[in-house]
């Protein structure tokens, strides 16, 4: 399945209407605690579209489904109290979707790189076979990880390579691999 791709900084909002929204809702995202990541608009005047993706600002938490209906409440008292001249004045109907990125969208900024410190990525640079690697440390340049290379037999566990620093404009993709966490359980025969 394609994952879409995340929105840059200088990308979040589409287009002017969008933008206007985004005026209009980000003190409340803020006042959440959250940043506001993207914001798009689709569909006819009697049937829109508003989705909003956020996330925490820094740090690695994952936004608890509690905050997204918290945020949703809010954002809806906002928007239902906008004037008749405001970015959603020619919506007959809108529906209002809150969500977060997800585990598998694209990392575009550095700060996405910073809310995954630890995490499994798959990263595709410039002329550079696809990497698999946990993620160390962030800076203002580029990235540190460390390499994890397939076990080469069932049951053997993964090669860690050393610490290697990657820079921001080599890396043409990145995005977090899920990890599965189990637990084996032992047979015995009677």
């Amino acid at each position: 399945m394609a994952t879409p791709p995340r929105a840059s900084a200088d990308s979040r909002f589409a287009d002017e209407r969008a933008a206007q929204i985004a005026a209009l809702i980000e003190p409340v995202v803020t006042a959440h605690g959250l940043y506001l990541e993207e914001l798009t608009l689709t569909g006819s005047s009697a049937n829109t579209a508003l989705m909003v993706v956020v996330d925490y600002e820094s740090g690695t938490e994952n936004v608890d489904l509690d905050t997204l209906a918290g945020l949703s409440e809010a954002l809806s008292a906002v928007l239902d109290t906008d004037d008749d001249a405001g970015p959603l004045a020619q919506v007959e109907h809108y529906e209002l979707q809150v969500s977060t990125p997800g585990a598998t969208r694209p990392l575009t900024e550095p700060r996405h790189f910073r809310r995954n410190l630890g995490r499994l990525l798959e990263i595709d640079r410039h002329a550079e076979p696809t990497m698999t690697a946990r993620l160390k440390d962030v800076d203002s340049t580029g990235i540190t990880v460390a390499e994890v290379k397939p076990a080469p037999k069932k049951g053997m566990t993964p090669k860690i390579g050393p610490d290697t620093h990657l820079e921001f404009v080599s890396i043409t993709r990145a995005r977090v691999q899920v990890e599965f966490s189990h637990t084996e359980q032992s047979h015995t025969e009677q």
